[in-house]
């Protein structure tokens, strides 16, 4: 979430037809930050989007679900 309009300009500069294609990105979701001593939800005054951070490699295959992007690929025949 905090790269996704960088990385789809540089894909519509440098690949535009790849940009094209539908599905190229998925984002993963977003978790609170917290503090490291009260393991309370960050807070970030001057930008609330350093409040957040993805979840980890791990999120991949909520993400995958959640976007319906797995749906997508069983449906155009990926196995693997």
């Amino acid at each position: 979430f905090s790269t996704s309009d960088d990385t789809l300009e540089f894909f519509q500069t440098k690949y535009p037809t790849l940009a094209a294609e539908e599905g190229l990105e998925m984002l993963q979701n977003k978790v609170p930050k917290l503090d490291a001593t009260t393991y309370v939800p960050a807070t970030c005054e001057s930008d609330p989007s350093n409040e957040w951070c993805p979840p980890g490699h791990g999120d991949l295959y909520a993400a995958l679900i959640g976007s319906g992007r797995l749906d997508a690929l069983l449906e155009e025949g990926y196995k693997y």
